[in-house]
């Protein structure tokens, strides 16, 4: 019976930590050729892809102004958890005696709560862009590129 409860409680915690998550990427403009992207993901699915996400991001800020290579700048990453729920049960007997329409019991228990947890990451950028003839352009990202591989550089 217990591994039959350990065996449970590792599924749930698996299941809600790979989908207690998600993955958002603010953009700020700065210049017509300059963004600061901050990305916060959590939650093993997200937090495995948030450089992924961040580079995609970089790429469709830089085609969408008009520009075609990009570099980062002030980059900053970080990672860490959250606590996403309790995962109880409660293992005990009950006793019962019934008199006439009347019931009267008694419980005894315990709970086992166990916290989990869901890991995060943060990943923050200065994205400048260039154009294709440009010198900062030499070296740099391209876009277009970046996009084809779905952010995996």
């Amino acid at each position: 019976m217990l591994e039959r409860y350990v065996k449970n409680l590792l599924i749930v915690v698996a299941a809600a930590l790979a989908l207690a998550g998600c993955a958002t990427t603010s953009e700020m403009p700065l210049a017509p050729n300059v963004v600061r992207l901050d990305t916060q993901a959590s939650g093993i699915l997200f937090t495995s892809s948030a450089g992924a996400t961040t580079m995609k991001k970089a790429a469709e800020a830089t085609l969408s102004r008009g520009y075609t290579h990009f570099r980062f700048e002030q980059a900053s990453t970080s990672s860490g958890s959250r606590f996403v729920g309790m995962n109880s049960n409660t293992f005990g007997t009950a006793n019962a005696t019934a008199m006439g329409n009347s019931a009267y019991g008694t419980y005894s228990g315990t709970t086992i709560s166990t916290p989990m947890y869901a890991p995060t990451a943060n990943i923050g950028v200065t994205v400048v862009m260039f154009h294709a003839n440009e010198t900062g352009a030499q070296g740099a990202f391209d876009a277009a590129d970046v996009l084809k591989k779905g952010g995996n550089v």
